[in-house]
């Protein structure tokens, strides 16, 4: 029975080794795929998409210093507060990055304001973009400038339109006042229907016709006509360039070249690989088997930061970016690192290997979320109160930080448990010096207690 008992215990015991090698497999190929999407560069079968892998969309993200662009620069005209100049610099932003330029920074300077567009090569495109941004009134046909009832002060949003027929238009959102004074006009003129002008500048954009059983309704109305998609979306583009708080002016517009030259992302790349490959042999000289463990939760890291780089719309790859990125890959070596000291430490006191390991990640839990956490804050005081590279920095440091303090309390962690099917009792793979375990002293027996523990035979 009790022979049994053993040979039961023993296949349950090669029955979870196996099946602990066969996840590490698993493992190992899901890894593999995911390395390989980081570089590839392929065409979706069946498909006219192309996958340009993470590090592709990557690249597309970079800032002006490393990819060049385009640097424009607008003067005020008047005497706007800095209130008007701060939110005609808040519209721009939102205008370019719903055209598409998510990396484009557009900051103050001076009275005046800075937009800089990563990847944009040519100069006109920046007013394709933006419009020629103008002061928008709206006038009754044939009425001059001095006619105009409305301004782009009393519009709050423009937004492309499509009504259940399919029709393509412009949605216009007034102010509260703004819709009352639109109501007001269209209510007054003959048989209820009029025609409008909208102006931008010295240039007409629009002229539609307005019933007045519809107009302003809900502080809304939309222009409509035989529009195609592309020509409602142009249309919405002019009318917006109008309604800058602030009346700008172009002072400088001029493409600006790469500042870290064209070889300077492939020779940071390649410093990156050689940089994780020292780490990876380090980490095996110093922690064997956990070492290996450790490399292998840190591909899994850079596969989800690679991702994460890539899909986060709010991502621009500058400089600093760059720098935050370094930052939390050393960040998520040095979590593994105190990890793995610490398990040393409780084998030395006495645990055995497998408590030992259970308790330094235990242990060291506490002191990797504090250290974390605290960068984390950082990064968010840098993304809420700082501009262009300084917020890509924040991003990519958050972004970092999460990630590696995942891998290293979860992943990693994962792993060593699952490797104590494999080996739980050869300290040896996991460089713990059995030397150094500390034993206790064999109590040594008066002759009092020999007399005793006689008698009581």
């Amino acid at each position: 029975m009790i022979k049994k008992s053993k040979d039961v215990h023993k296949s349950r015991k090669e029955m979870n080794r196996n099946s602990a090698i066969t996840k590490f497999v698993v493992i190992g190929v899901l890894v593999m795929i995911g390395i390989v999407l980081c570089f590839a560069n392929f065409r979706v079968p069946f498909t006219d998409q192309r996958f340009i892998g993470f590090l592709g969309a990557i690249e597309s993200k970079m800032g002006i210093d490393l990819r060049g662009g385009v640097l424009a620069v607008f003067d005020t005209e008047g005497n706007p507060t800095d209130e008007q100049i701060d939110a005609t610099a808040r519209r721009l932003e939102s205008l370019l990055h719903a055209q598409g330029y998510v990396e484009a920074t557009v900051v103050r300077q001076g009275t005046g304001i800075r937009i800089e567009v990563p990847g944009m090569e040519d100069t006109e495109e920046i007013f394709r973009a933006i419009g020629q941004p103008s002061e928008l009134t709206m006038r009754p046909q044939n009425g001059g400038p001095d006619s105009a009832f409305l301004t782009g002060q009393h519009i709050r949003s423009v937004a492309y339109h499509q009504d259940q027929r399919l029709q393509h238009g412009v949605l216009i959102t007034f102010t509260d006042r703004g819709g009352e004074i639109f109501r007001e006009q269209i209510a007054g003129a003959t048989l209820n229907v009029t025609r409008i002008e909208i102006w931008v500048g010295d240039e007409m954009v629009s002229n539609p016709v307005v019933t007045s059983h519809e107009a302003g309704r809900d502080n809304t109305t939309v222009i409509s006509g035989n529009f195609t998609a592309a020509e409602a979306r142009d249309l919405r583009l002019m009318i917006e360039s109008g309604l800058f708080e602030a009346r700008l002016t172009p002072a400088e517009v001029s493409n600006i070249p790469p500042q870290l030259g064209p070889g300077a992302v492939t020779a940071g790349i390649i410093a990156v690989i050689v940089a994780l490959l020292f780490i990876f042999l380090l980490m095996w000289r110093m922690y064997g088997d956990l070492g290996l463990l450790s490399n292998l939760s840190m591909l899994v890291f850079m596969i989800g930061f690679l991702f994460s780089l890539a899909v986060v719309g709010a991502v621009q790859l500058s400089l600093p970016g760059i720098v935050g990125i370094i930052l939390a890959i050393a960040m998520a070596v040095d979590a593994n690192i105190i990890i793995f000291e610490r398990i040393k430490e409780e084998y030395r006191s006495g645990k055995r290997m497998a408590v030992a390991i259970e308790s330094g990640f235990n242990k060291s839990t506490t002191t990797i979320l504090d250290a974390n956490i605290t960068t984390i804050i950082a990064a968010g005081v840098l993304f809420f109160f700082g501009t262009g590279p300084i917020m890509g920095f924040a991003i990519t440091l958050f972004l970092g930080i999460a990630i590696s303090m995942f891998c290293s309390l979860v992943v990693t962690r994962s792993f060593a448990k699952l490797y104590l099917y494999i080996n739980n009792n050869n300290e040896k793979r996991l460089r713990l010096n059995n030397s150094d375990v500390k034993r206790e002293e064999p109590k040594v027996r008066k002759p009092q207690d020999r007399k005793l523990r006689g008698l009581n035979t």
